[in-house]
């Protein structure tokens, strides 16, 4: 097998999207976006006032804006995709905004930066976005509405939960598991077969080399429960 048959690209559901979001994290997908050869017809935020980063692109607010961009949008060409561009620690806030978009008929993209790899036995949810140079191997699980940041690396066997987050360069060693919505903050590391409980937070930097309960911050080195959520 080619050394490139070990990777799969992440296939893009529809061109015309919206992103519910209009703060970092969005600014951090449209260039990758526009690089996939999407475009961008709208934002949508819950913030009175926003103001859309990009000049070119309209923003509308909340779950009433959204009504009124869906009933002037073009649908003759099918129904338009949707990212969730909300980071952690609001997981659930992108599953919940996941379902309400799916309930207006518009479909979930995932999608990754040319420059990430993801191993052609891994699986993933609806909802996946992957930040340059991430890496994702051999026979990972992801959930929907998960994010992999720029040079996290998510090695063999492990599982994401829906609503998970990977911080920038952090590592999850051979058959992690991360609950539901938990947030792996940057450069952190996490020892093979850990288990980190749903809704929790590993801090910048931890080593966790021991199961972490859900609901809970955990920091350091090695990393200790500091505080439950």
């Amino acid at each position: 097998m080619a050394i490139h048959e070990r990777w799969q690209k992440v296939g893009i559901a529809r061109e015309r999207l919206l992103m519910w979001g209009a703060s970092d994290q969005c600014r951090v997908n449209y260039p990758i976006l526009r690089q996939l050869g999407c475009r961008v017809e709208a934002l949508i935020d819950d913030t009175a006032g926003k103001v859309s980063p990009f000049a070119e692109v309209p923003i509308f607010s909340g779950e009433q804006g959204l009504d009124a961009f869906l009933q002037a949008a073009d649908m003759d060409s099918g129904p338009l995709g949707f990212v969730v561009a909300i980071g952690n620690p609001f997981g659930h806030v992108r599953t919940k905004l996941h379902a309400l978009l799916c309930k207006r008929g518009l479909v979930p993209i995932s999608f990754a930066d040319p420059t990430a790899l993801i191993c052609s036995t891994a699986t993933y949810g609806d909802g996946l976005q992957v930040m340059p140079g991430a890496i994702v191997h051999n026979d990972a699980r992801i959930g929907d509405q998960c994010i992999i940041n720029t040079k996290a690396l998510v090695e063999h066997d492990c599982v994401l939960e829906s609503g998970v987050e990977i911080g920038p360069g952090a590592v999850l060693c051979g058959r992690v598991r991360v609950g539901e919505n938990s947030w792996i903050g940057a450069g952190s590391t996490v020892r093979p077969r850990v288990v980190i409980g749903p809704n929790t937070i590993i801090g910048a930097g931890a080593v966790v080399v021991t199961d972490i309960p859900g609901n809970s911050v955990a920091v350091g080195v090695p990393a200790r429960v500091i505080r439950r959520i």
